[in-house]
């Protein structure tokens, strides 16, 4: 079994061709899609970028993993022998006994070499480096004297075609990462222009920029400069610039499988840890929140030939932590019983199976939000604000089916539907945390880790 597992940093699903983007922003990536299964509604179980690693690799939630946010929160995997999976005095399991182990260590562990390419610098976590035959973070300036979170996406495909090109008779999995499209936005003028008179989204309106003008707080339109819809115009070309370049880029190692011949033989995943967030719900250019912007992530997979597949389009709700029992099945192995996330092979071979009725996913860096998502509502509980105590109330509820922007709290004429989910969320809370507290009540409890940054702008 080969795997290519290309995880792209700040790429929001509707902002990629193939889930219905104008403009050209992923040919390849949506080249990629039409020989695939492409999950219309898929979420990361955790944001922003390490919260989300950690789920995809671990194969647990970050409430179950102890990973919810940055900072020095992030450094250590609970161990889930040491969890409620755990009845009676510890030891004496009401499961089996067998070692767990993360994706990469259980793939190593059955002899799949193991390699990853990542731009993403905050990983001195030990649970991170832990198990990988090849590991590479090119580090790159960006010509302002910086050196951090800068790879460029064409270094990361050289890196990994390297690897593909040293492992060409093996079985592998490669984790490739992808800093671009986030920021700093630096393409050159030439790939930024051919997006200036793209699509601008309905939302933020210019009322709601006036309004967001109001707040005095980190990635707000006063700090970000933004006065009106014709910013939103621009700061979305540099974006969508952004992602064609990385599309680019990725174009570059399916074409490297295809010419090699591995292209039909290989299990390709194209994905990412969050998404963006453009005013919609008054920050610039930031993940924030539980809201769709930040949370939603396209899903496109290419199984090998020699297995079954249904292609098209899924619109069942799954999260990133469905992927680690998923590369597992397809590699033939029978992921530890810790894991908490399912398989998608049923649903990618048939489009019919039957599936959950809702997900769970947390944010924990600049708010502290726990979301339920059914297919048609959607209610975010704000646990902490961040700094914006004044316009993020501990309640919304979306009809995701009427307003999949999400610009029309309804709580307060559902207050049953309201109390329903919320006892859902309380009932998913008991089952999946650790013997821990759940640490997403620790970030309430010490503030969110992006509050001092806010809080160093706002006293400038």
């Amino acid at each position: 079994m080969r795997i290519v597992y290309i995880d792209v940093d700040s790429l929001r699903a509707d902002y990629v061709g193939a889930y219905g983007q104008a403009a050209p922003t992923t040919p390849n990536i949506d080249r990629l899609a039409a020989d695939a299964v492409r999950f219309d509604t898929a979420y990361v179980a955790n944001s922003p970028c390490m919260p989300s690693r950690a789920a995809l690799l671990t194969g647990r939630y970050g409430i179950h993993n102890g990973v919810v946010t940055h900072g020095a929160k992030s450094q250590t995997i609970h161990n889930p022998r040491h969890s409620t999976d755990w009845a009676g005095s510890w030891g004496e399991s009401t499961e089996d006994h067998r070692d767990w182990w993360h994706l990469p260590e259980l793939l190593f562990q059955n002899r799949i070499t193991t390699g990853a390419v990542s731009s993403f610098p905050r990983h001195p976590a030990p649970w991170f480096y832990h198990v990988w035959h090849d590991f590479h973070h090119p580090q790159e300036p960006t010509g302002k004297g910086e050196t951090f979170q800068t790879p460029r996406a064409e270094t990361v495909s050289e890196k990994a075609i390297q690897f593909i090109e040293s492992h060409t008779s093996e079985e592998f999995f490669l984790y490739a990462q992808y800093w671009d499209p986030h920021g700093p936005y630096n393409r050159p003028g030439a790939e930024v222009e051919r997006f200036r008179d793209s699509p601008v989204p309905p939302y933020p309106t210019e009322e709601q920029i006036a309004e967001h003008r109001t707040w005095n707080a980190w990635r707000s339109a006063t700090h970000m400069d933004i006065d009106g819809r014709d910013d939103i115009a621009e700061m979305l070309a540099h974006y969508r610039a952004e992602i064609r370049y990385a599309d680019r880029h990725i174009g570059r190692v399916i074409e490297h499988l295809e010419d090699e011949g591995l292209y039909d033989d290989t299990l390709i995943v194209v994905t990412a840890d969050h998404g963006e967030e453009f005013g919609e719900h008054g920050l610039y250019r930031e993940h924030w929140s539980t809201h769709d912007g930040t949370q939603r992530v396209p899903l496109i997979i290419k199984p090998p030939a020699s297995s079954p597949v249904e292609r098209g389009v899924r619109d069942q709700l799954v999260t990133n932590v469905d992927m680690a029992p998923t590369l597992a099945e397809y590699a033939e192995i029978e992921p530890p019983a810790q894991w908490q996330g399912q398989s998608l092979v049923p649903l990618i071979r048939n489009s019919d199976a039957d599936w959950r009725s809702h997900i769970v996913f947390d944010h924990g860096l600049y708010t502290a939000q726990r979301a339920i998502r059914t297919e048609r509502w959607k209610l975010v509980r704000t646990y902490h604000p961040g700094m914006w105590a004044d316009s993020v109330p501990n309640y919304q509820l979306y009809d995701m089916n009427a307003d999949p922007w999400e610009q029309n709290d309804c709580s307060s004429d559902n207050l049953e539907v309201v109390s329903g989910l919320e006892n859902q969320l309380l009932l998913w809370a008991d089952e999946h945390v650790g013997i821990h507290e759940d640490p997403l009540h620790a970030v309430v409890r010490d503030g969110p880790a992006g509050t001092n940054a806010y809080r160093e702008w706002d006293d400038a």
